[in-house]
Formats: C-alpha cells, structure tokens, sequence
C-alpha cells in the first residue's frame, strides 16, 4: 500500500486511529443484538453499547473496537435492507455516518476520519501528542474484507508503540507476571510486567496484551512494558515470539 509517509500527503487512503480494545462486530436483528469477536464467538456487549445498539432503528452490523464503555465503529457491513460488503469503503463510511446520526447517544462513537493531507498530517500529530497507539491507513475504493487485512493489502497499520499478546507464566509478588512466547524451541521468557491497581491480577495461562517500545535481542525481554489487559479472542499458541518488535 505503500509508506506511511507517503500515505499523508495520497489523497486516495483515509486515515484513522488505531484503538486499544477488543475488535467486535454489533449484530442487530430484529429484537436481536450480539457482539462477535474474531473468532465468530457471540460475546457480550457493555450495557451502554447495548443500550445504544438498541435505538438506532433497523437490522444493521456494525465493526469495530470495543474501549471500555464504549464502541468505536468504523464499518458498516448490513443496513436496514441491504448489504455494503460489496460497496467501497467510502460509501460504506458515508452509510455508517447515517446510521448514527439517526438517534442521539453517546455509546456508539463514528470513529474520526481525516481525508485530506493536511487533515491526516494534523490528526497524526495530535494522536502522537496524545500518546494515542497508532494509526490505519484505509483505502478509499477497498470493499469489506473479513478479518486482518493482508500485508501491502487495502489497509496498513502503522503503530506509535509495539504491541503483543503474551501469556502469563507466573504470578510474581508486588502485582507483577512473568511473561512468555512460543517459539520452535517451546516457551520462552520475556520478561515481567507489573499490573496496574484497576486491573485484576491475570491468572497463570491467560493471554494477555502489552505495550512496549522494543525486545532486545539477546533476551526477548520487553523493554518498559505496559499491561493493557486480557485478551479473550487469541489463543496460546497464537503468542508467538516472532511478534517482537528489536532494538
């Protein structure tokens, strides 16, 4: 798709922000709503997400990451009657933008996208300012593709941080885990992270997301970890060293 660089100043890929939270798709039929994580996993929704889903009137499917209490969408795969699947992205962001203008709360937010270069030269500003994880390129004339998009594909990903889901190997003491991956050789050490007070301690086996700014080499350990939280839509054996991003 080309460089991040380069995309700012391309007219043809939108830009957005990269969230930290939970990829869902809101299903609602008829008196109906579910959330489906990757997996295709009906999974629950935050009562306000529910609420919202529920007062916007028609079937729909929206996508997009869940934050908290709140749903950041940025797709629109089905409206009342029809389906965008086929659609460009841009007429699907414009079919979203509808959508949620159609009743007033505050649950379900329209993600925020820049078009023009100077629009995307100042949102990546503000969200690098902001200390936000990063940016997605999207292009504009893509149609609706399930799941990660592929390498030099219709979107790219470009982080302000390195991130990795791990799983917890020990519970150490002062609110504190010790981290592994899975490589040919079996599990391997990363290294440990400490647990922020308003999360629960993770069990010894759970997958878990962290932040960090690099690995080094020698050792795989993180360097300056942040914890983020579980991860209920990756499996074990998906937390794989080649993640790691090196000095």
């Amino acid at each position: 798709m080309g460089r991040p660089v380069a995309l700012l100043t391309n007219r043809s890929p939108c830009l957005q922000e990269k969230f930290d939270g939970r990829r869902i798709l809101i299903r609602k039929s008829g008196a109906e709503i579910h959330g489906i994580n990757r997996k295709g996993l009906l999974v629950g929704l935050p009562e306000p997400v529910f609420q919202a889903t529920r007062a916007i009137p028609g079937d729909f499917i929206l996508d997009g990451e869940s934050v908290g209490d709140k749903f950041h969408a940025f797709d629109l795969l089905e409206g009342p009657g029809f389906d965008l699947r086929s659609k460009s992205y841009q007429q699907r962001y414009v079919a979203l933008l509808n959508l949620l203008g159609l009743v007033q709360q505050r649950s379900i937010r329209l993600t925020s996208t820049a078009f023009e270069a100077w629009q995307k030269q100042e949102m990546l500003q503000m969200l690098r300012a902001r200390r936000k994880e990063g940016v997605v390129f999207k292009r504009l004339d893509a149609k609706y593709t399930p799941g990660r998009p592929n390498s030099g594909g219709s979107q790219l990903k470009h982080k302000f941080y390195a991130t990795c889901s791990a799983v917890v190997a020990n519970i150490n003491d002062k609110r504190s885990v010790e981290l592994r991956l899975l490589n040919g050789k079996g599990w391997q050490p990363v290294g440990n992270v400490t647990i922020p007070v308003n999360f629960q301690v993770p069990d010894v086996g759970k997958v878990v997301e962290i932040r960090y700014l690099y690995a080094f080499k020698e050792s795989n350990a993180l360097y300056q970890p942040v914890y983020l939280g579980q991860r209920q839509d990756i499996e074990q054996h998906d937390c794989v060293l080649s993640q790691l991003k090196y000095k």
